[in-house]
């Protein structure tokens, strides 16, 4: 009987040196995934049995009779023990924390588990180092998620300069960046005194700019940009004399935007040298024999988007935006532009690199904007590069 209750009382101790789970635990199941599997890989053995964890994972996770769920989809695991989960890549969540099947160096810490938020671990050290054979950030397909987390590990790499914590993070930084661009132009024409007919068409544009970001938080950030072109038109198709004075078009955009997992909108302001033209007044009366005037005008518009990311590819991003402009009245020589407005589409790749990225965008514009001696529509297609320079964070 002694020996009986002294084996009573280890198994009790025993049991007390499972320190029992602090926070739920899950996983996102990855492509090929099943029960068995999972539970193998996280040593969650037996898995089969009345009161095993292959009925405590179905039941936790109402999936009694399921093997297997659909890829993405997060799933609590039934860990009893934080011992269980030492030595397993772990990113804390606040409510849950997330495991993934990442081996990680385990601590001498026995009891504690070693997880994103506790400092950077050997995968984020070698980011910093730049010692990842082949890489110089880390695969996000060893993060999966929801897309929402996803693009946000994406910005907190980049902020963190690698330090990236996945739920926490130094978020006010700022970046300087510098872009080239290429454009091309079309301007659509109709006299209001003939009713002739014009189409101006522009070469291709070089076009060549600088700003700075700067993010007060997760979600704010602020972009003052400027930009110089070059518009030249080519000649007129009916032969037709151009005179075109101002050939150096600048333009200035100041932008706040708010930034939520995928969506984000943006409001703000620029001054942007737009074309307007006219058939030289000496031959007004026979618009196609006649010259065509083009004067470079200064138009203040404000305008609205709306932006959303469409596709985390590893390293790689794309974001889709669509911008609407009012552009006000002003005045030429010899004529009123009157109010008018605009859209744009844009679609951005960017490339993650912890301090420095690179971006490229191709965009789209339509605009409508009349003057009273002509109806006057113009589109744009430009091309743009561009790379930033992560600042000191403040």
């Amino acid at each position: 009987m002694f020996f009986g209750l002294q084996f009573f009382l280890m198994q009790n101790i025993n049991a007390q040196v499972c320190t029992k789970v602090t926070k739920p635990v899950k996983y996102t199941i990855q492509s090929g995934d099943d029960f068995f599997s999972i539970l193998k890989n996280f040593q969650l053995d037996p898995v089969m049995g009345a009161g095993g964890s292959l009925e405590q994972l179905q039941t936790i996770n109402k999936l009694q009779g399921q093997t297997s769920v659909e890829t993405g989809t997060e799933i609590l695991i039934p860990f009893k023990c934080e011992e269980q989960i030492i030595g397993w890549r772990v990113i804390d969540r606040g409510q849950y924390r997330l495991i993934t099947a990442t081996r990680i160096e385990t601590t001498s810490n026995v009891g504690k588990v070693k997880s994103e938020n506790t400092g950077p671990d050997s995968k984020t050290k070698d980011i910093l180092d730049k010692a990842m054979p082949g890489e110089t950030t880390v695969d996000l397909d060893d993060v999966k998620g929801d897309n929402t987390d996803v693009s946000d590990a994406l910005r907190y790499r980049m902020i963190c300069e690698g330090e990236w914590t996945g739920t926490e993070c130094i978020t006010r930084y700022s970046a300087l960046y510098a872009t080239g661009s290429a454009w091309f132009n079309r301007y659509d024409g109709v006299d209001r005194t003939t009713g002739g007919t014009g189409v101006l068409l522009s070469k291709m544009n070089p076009e060549i700019g600088f700003g700075w970001t700067n993010y007060w938080n997760n979600s704010l950030r602020t972009d003052l940009n400027f930009t110089t072109l070059n518009n030249d038109i080519q000649p007129e198709v009916r032969e037709v004399p151009i005179e075109q004075g101002k050939k150096v078009l600048n333009s200035f955009t100041a932008d706040v935007r708010w930034e939520t997992g995928k969506w984000g909108v943006k409001a703000g302001i620029s001054q942007k040298d737009r074309l307007f033209y006219r058939f030289n007044p000496d031959n007004i009366f026979i618009p196609d024999d006649g010259g065509v005037v083009v004067n470079a005008v200064p138009v203040l518009d404000i305008h609205a988007g709306v932006s959303y990311m469409v596709k985390q590819m590893g390293k790689f991003r794309v974001d889709a935006e669509l911008n609407l402009l009012s552009m006000t009245a002003t005045k030429t020589s010899g004529y009123v532009v009157q109010p008018g407005t605009a859209y744009e589409l844009a679609a951005t790749v960017m490339h993650d690199r912890i301090r420095e990225y690179l971006f490229g965008t191709v965009s789209y514009e339509s605009s409508q904007q009349n003057t009273d001696i002509l109806l006057q529509k113009a589109t744009e297609l430009g091309f743009k590069f561009g790379y930033a320079w992560k600042l000191k964070d403040w």
